[in-house]
């Protein structure tokens, strides 16, 4: 089979508006919204928006919403850990999403209840 050089581009253009960003907040680079985190069917957290993982760290404006979503059937849990803090998820398994809206400025440092210090990120939330 073969492929046309007009295929190919619409191929590629459709790759580079997946991948591309325009929000400036964090390192950018996995092609996803600030302030998404995929709980994969692994033990990892990880950033939709730069592909960091375990910590996946997400640089957020004040008044953004952060989502994490679930995929696989393994237990997660979102645990608030340390100061400030938001409202902890509880254990969700299967496929879901918990999103959290953080209005203060701050790191929020969060864990897995069922995986602890071997599933780990942090939102940083930036002034206006």
């Amino acid at each position: 089979m073969r492929t046309t050089p007009a295929v190919m581009m619409t191929i590629a253009l459709a790759g580079l508006a997946a991948c591309s960003n325009s929000n400036s907040y964090g390192p950018g680079g996995g092609g996803g919204a600030v302030g998404s985190v995929d709980v994969g069917p692994g033990v990892q957290f990880v950033s939709r928006h730069n592909g960091s993982v375990n910590p996946a760290v997400d640089s957020v404006p004040a008044g953004t919403t952060v989502a994490w979503t679930w995929s696989g059937n393994r237990s997660h849990s979102v645990r608030s850990t340390g100061t400030p803090s938001f409202v902890s998820s509880g254990t969700l398994t299967g496929s879901g999403t918990y999103a959290v809206r953080f209005d203060v400025p701050g790191t929020y440092r969060y864990d897995c209840l069922v995986d602890g210090q071997a599933m780990t990120g942090r939102i940083v939330v930036i002034a206006p």
